[in-house]
Formats: structure tokens, C-alpha cells, sequence
């Protein structure tokens, strides 16, 4: 067994106190640059900011614009650069198809900056986020019935607007969407022998719709459904003796 000597133990000694003492150097220079990275983070100036969201922006990074914008809008709500990460946010959201989180900041961009020159653009763009989320014509039509809604806002309260012309183009896209849906309910009720349903809805499509050419076979369909109920009224009449003769008692 190895004997040790002072000085030896000395040097052991001091080895171990080294060690403990550049462990905690470490350690503490570790959090220290880690709250300076931090600290450095939340120092960003607005215009630090927004040149980073506007940079991401621009490169179609729009995650990270996104994140640039969003610390812009929560650090700095009422400085001037602001409002412009508002909009930039909704327009990243939209163009990473983020459809839904779009309309919802556009929405609140409105509630919040109502007389704001750029708000047709934020209605067309609401519509247009429903417009992306048209479901195909054997489904509920929430979507497109909003789209229609905020482009006939648009029209009707924005007439001179850039934006108004293709807004009517898509008004009557959308139409046409709505018609084929409820074209097609209706014969799904007609092959189920539903043709009261399948009427209300054929004339529906006449009614709600008549700017929008109607399915080539609609006058057809209402015919074939008002005949068929005329049929069951008649059946329906028929009184009991008439189908089942009774004999009276002598």
C-alpha cells in the first residue's frame, strides 16, 4: 500500500478543490451566458423585430416570421410598428395555408382598426380564407356560405375597391358551389322517395339563386317530385270503403 506524504496529500487536496472550484466556474459562466442570450432576446427593439419578421417574410419563412411578428404585437402592442406586425401576422398565417389562425387575426385587425384604409383588403382576405376551405359539395357549406358573406360585405360596403371586382368573380363561384350542393341533396332525397325534401330543395336553387344558371335537369326534377306527391295525395285520399268494401249487416 502507498504511503502518502504531506506534501502529496497537499497537491490531492488542492487537485480536488481545482476540480470543484472550475466545476462551479463553469456552471456559473454556463447561466451566465445563457441570461445574457436571454437577457439580449427580450432587449430586441421593435424595429430589431419587425426587420426580422419583414426579412423571413420576404424569404417565405413565414414560421419564423410568424414568431418574429407575434414578439413585436406582445412586447410592443402600441408602438407604430405595431399595427403593421398585426397585418404581416395575419398574412403569414395565410400564406402557410394556416387558414383558420389566418381569419381570426384578420378578424381581430378589424375589431381593432375599424377605420383603417386597408380593411377591404382584410375582409377580402377573411373571405378568401373561407374560400380555401370550400368543402366538396356533399358536405355542410359553413365555409362557403361565410366566404360569400364577407365578399358581399365587401362589395356592398367597399364598392370602389380594389378588391371588388374579384370579389364578384368569386361571389359567383361560390354561388354556383352552393347550388351544386343543394342540387345534390336533392337527389339524394329523390332516390330515398323524400320528394317533398327534394322539391323544397330544387326550389330553393330557383329562388335564393336565380342569377346563377341552374342544373340542366332541375325543371325536370321538380316535375318527377310534384308528381310523385301528387301521387301519394291521391292514395292518400282514397277513402277506406273505396279500397275495402264493407258489407252491411242484413
Amino acid at each position: 500500500m502507498k504511503q502518502w506524504g504531506i506534501p502529496e496529500l497537499c497537491r490531492s487536496s488542492h487537485l480536488k478543490w481545482w476540480l470543484i472550484i472550475g466545476g462551479m466556474f463553469l456552471l456559473l459562466t454556463g447561466c451566465s451566458l445563457f441570461k445574457s442570450e436571454a437577457s439580449k432576446e427580450l432587449d430586441r427593439s421593435p424595429e430589431s423585430l419587425i426587420s426580422e419578421g419583414l426579412e423571413y417574410y420576404q424569404r417565405k419563412k413565414y414560421k419564423r416570421a410568424i414568431e418574429s411578428f407575434q414578439k413585436l404585437k406582445d412586447r410592443f402592442p402600441y408602438h407604430q410598428y405595431a399595427i403593421v406586425a398585426e397585418i404581416k401576422l395575419a398574412d403569414s398565417y395565410y400564406l402557410n395555408k394556416e387558414y383558420e389562425l389566418a381569419a381570426v387575426t384578420y378578424r381581430e385587425f378589424e375589431k381593432m382598426h375599424p377605420a383603417n384604409e386597408i380593411i377591404p383588403y382584410v375582409i377580402f382576405q377573411m373571405a378568401m380564407c373561407s374560400f380555401h376551405q370550400m368543402p366538396t359539395i356533399d358536405r355542410d357549406q359553413s365555409f362557403t356560405q361565410k366566404a360569400l358573406q364577407d365578399f358581399e360585405r365587401l362589395v356592398k360596403n367597399f364598392p370602389k375597391s380594389e378588391y371588388a371586382a374579384q370579389a364578384k368573380i368569386n361571389i359567383v363561384s361560390a354561388k354556383k358551389h352552393l347550388v351544386s350542393h343543394e342540387f345534390y341533396i336533392g337527389e339524394f332525397y329523390m332516390k330515398g322517395k323524400k320528394y317533398d325534401a327534394a322539391l323544397g330543395r330544387f326550389e330553393t336553387i330557383l329562388t335564393q339563386y336565380p342569377d346563377v344558371p341552374p342544373p340542366p335537369k332541375i325543371k325536370e326534377n321538380i316535375q318527377t317530385c310534384k308528381d310523385r306527391l301528387a301521387d301519394q295525395k291521391q292514395e292518400k285520399d282514397k277513402t277506406p270503403w273505396k279500397l275495402f268494401p264493407l258489407k252491411l249487416p242484413l
